[in-house]
């Protein structure tokens, strides 16, 4: 009996068969938010377009930076009540970085200094426990954190501001890195993203541009805040130097479409001009260091190596023979004296006195925020130090030795990474960029966490496919026989 209802059901069945190859995937997660389409350039325009006032504004009326800094961040808690994928707060992140210098900028009431690594770092804890299940942590960058622990108790007391100030951004970049890590950036995701970056820091742009073309600055040969607005030229040059790197590499993830790339090419190319004109050389370096860094990898990629060449020359080329001879004549030949100075503005002092003072104390150091009480004798006030490295051995001792040693592991992990070539060269460049930083203004802003936390993804393009995400192809009936 059994047999026959078998044989008849069977007989119920077959017709509804359906024998054609089904196509079965290896992750079964929803799409991306982002992944039907990339950002047109008329859309791309109008998002640059809309920013480039904002820091006008902001300087005009410094409560509108505060709102605009508290939306930003009240979007991010928005996307993350939202979204099943961490990928629309990434882009709150991102936006959030480039944005840090106009309400620092504008000095905006209510929002403290470290207000974007706060941001920043509330965000990634809430990334890391709403999709931990997505894709394994790296937890390497939680003992980054513990060594710098015993360090707020080697002080001889706990300064709450000290600890703010020094430990945010080390902090920041660690959880950064793990929050990140669990991340794979598609071809448009990444473009986002990088457009992120880019809008706030064309708002600096801007400013410095309405400022050269309607008012009279001077230039010498030191840092030049009047072109700035006020704002710390170190700062400043920083910000739109992260600008034009992301705009480099989003040169790289459009090569069908010549209008974006031309755009790309010319965004880079005034952001590093305005950046130049600040007379501060640190943000000329950190993007001319990241880029040298990602060349190799970039040269290596089947896809991004035909263009990489040509886009390198054409940056070579303009900058040499049109973009520099402009500017310094534009400043009277102070540009090509400023960048030609090697003086390192007592930023070597400051280097040897920390190297002493863990030399005296090499164990523990002297503490969270102790060490600029050493620079006293020397300057003539508590100036905080601008390399995070002479202050991590200065402050924590041994322990910094140990954080510096893993900073170098994790660097040389990313390079010899079994990754796309695009992927490394993204990854070693904002690498590059966050250490190169770090050399010359410490952790003052976001801007080293979040690039050194975003090294930690894996990013994709449509031209070279991850083999891990999808399996070949299995022939399976749609219905079992019974």
């Amino acid at each position: 009996m059994k047999y026959q209802n078998r044989t008849r059901l069977n007989e119920t069945q077959s017709p509804q068969r359906n024998d054609r190859p089904i196509r079965y995937s290896r992750r079964n997660e929803e799409p991306s938010i982002s992944e039907k389409e990339s950002p047109a350039a008329g859309q791309i325009i109008l998002f640059f377009l809309l920013h480039a006032p904002l820091m006008i504004i902001f300087q005009r009326a410094p409560i509108i930076a505060t709102a605009y800094g508290v939306g930003i961040l009240l979007a991010g808690f928005y996307y993350l009540a939202q979204d099943t994928q961490p990928t629309r707060v990434t882009w709150i992140i991102a936006y959030l970085t480039g944005a840090e210098i106009l309400w620092r900028g504008a000095k905006a009431p209510l929002l403290i200094s470290e207000y974007g690594k706060y941001s920043i770092l509330l965000l990634c804890v809430l990334m890391l426990m709403k999709y931990r299940g997505k894709k394994q942590v790296a937890l390497c960058p939680l003992l980054l954190i513990a060594l710098l622990i015993p360090g707020i108790f080697v002080a001889p007391k706990i300064d709450r501001q000290a600890i703010s100030y020094q430990l945010g951004g080390p902090v920041t970049l660690a959880v950064a890195s793990m929050a990140f890590s669990t991340i794979e950036f598609k071809k448009a995701d990444l473009q986002r993203l990088f457009l992120a970056v880019i809008a706030p820091t064309i708002s600096m742009a801007f400013l410095i541009i309405f400022i050269g073309g309607t008012q009279d600055v001077s230039f010498s040969s030191g840092a030049n805040e009047e072109i700035t607005g006020g704002i710390g030229a170190n700062q400043v040059t920083s910000a739109l130097s992260l600008g034009a790197t992301a705009a480099f590499f989003y040169i790289f993830t459009t090569q069908k479409n010549k209008t974006i790339r031309n755009l790309m090419i010319a965004i880079s190319v005034i952001l590093l001009s305005t950046s130049v004109l600040t007379f501060s050389r640190a943000g000329l370096w950190n993007t001319l260091g990241a880029v040298a860094m990602s060349i190799p990898f970039l040269f290596r990629s089947r896809w991004q190596g035909s263009n990489a060449f040509s886009i390198i020359l054409v940056f070579g080329v303009l900058g040499y023979f049109v973009v520099f001879p402009f500017l310094n004549n534009l400043t009277g030949g102070a540009i090509a004296s400023r960048f030609s100075d090697l003086d390192s503005t007592g930023r070597d002092v400051l280097v040897e006195i920390d190297y002493k003072v863990f030399q005296e104390n090499p164990i523990l150091g002297v503490g969270v925020g102790q060490s600029v009480y050493y620079h006293v004798p020397y300057f003539g006030y508590r100036k905080p130090t601008h390399t995070e490295y002479s202050r991590l051995l200065a402050e924590h001792g041994s322990l910094g030795v140990a954080v510096l040693l893993l900073l170098t592991g994790i660097t040389l992990s990313r390079i010899t990474s079994k990754r796309s070539a695009f992927s490394k060269s993204v990854s070693v460049s904002f690498t590059t960029w966050a250490l190169l930083y770090m050399t010359h203004a410490a952790t003052r802003m976001v801007a080293p966490s979040f690039a050194f936390g975003l090294a930690a993804a894996s990013f994709l393009t449509e031209e070279e496919p991850n083999k891990e995400d999808t399996q070949p192809i299995r022939k399976t009936p749609r219905y079992r026989r019974l």
